[in-house]
């Protein structure tokens, strides 16, 4: 919308045409920390970690190569603040500086908290509960009519016929695209501690905003 798919939006009403439904994807939290910690693309802090310490590890890098000729007045790739992001630069360190590049490394992407503090988040947890309240405040922003949020999980076991049809519903515009049907996918193994875990720890009432609640571990 505003800034690329999951990045966090901000309020630019330049950006998106107006009258716009915005249609917000989420995936269940369990899943969605397990691929994150598997494939932690732009995160090289955060490569290589047991789910024990990626999920607790601070949400942040120190700056690094061009970033540290900046001041804090530079405007950022995706128009973010300096204090709202680091790398603040694409590319902070020239490839020939990686023996192997692994996830995107070499073009960091830490979102920072985007009140201005310029504090990092504590941890991948606090951050998805963020950027969960930041996709559903678009509903207030200039020219969007509404925000719906639907649930990955959903789309793979029932297809997008049914939502496609709503948003036709809705909005009076024809879709111009193919339906994509069910499809059948074998669950992710879990750990029962790592499940427990974000049981106790994860903001729930976040979670619950988008419809999420705690899966029952034995």
């Amino acid at each position: 919308m505003t800034r690329y798919k999951h990045w966090f939006q901000y309020k630019n009403a330049t950006k998106y045409p107006h009258d716009t439904l915005v249609i917000a994807q989420f995936r269940n939290p369990y899943d969605w920390f397990e691929a994150m910690r598997n494939v932690p693309h732009h995160s090289p802090e955060h490569i290589g970690l047991r789910w024990e310490d990626f999920l607790v590890k601070p949400w942040t890098m120190d700056r690094i190569g061009r970033d540290l000729e900046l001041d804090e007045d530079a405007t950022c790739q995706e128009d973010f603040k300096y204090n709202q992001l680091r790398s603040c630069i694409m590319e902070p360190l020239p490839k020939s500086r990686y023996k192997k590049l692994r996830y995107s490394e070499n073009q960091p992407f830490y979102e920072m908290k985007q009140d201005g503090s310029g504090d990092h988040f504590a941890n991948i947890m606090e951050m998805r509960s963020a950027k969960i309240r930041n996709f559903l405040e678009v509903r207030d922003y200039v020219g969007v009519a509404d925000v719906w949020t639907v649930q990955y999980e959903y789309l793979l076991t029932k297809g997008t016929e049914h939502l496609l049809t709503k948003i036709e519903e809705w909005t009076g515009v024809k879709r111009n695209c193919q339906a994509s049907p069910p499809q059948l996918r074998r669950k992710r193994p879990l750990s029962r501690t790592f499940a427990k875990f974000l049981n106790k720890e994860l903001d729930w009432s976040a979670e619950g905003l988008i419809g999420y609640t705690q899966e029952e571990v034995g």
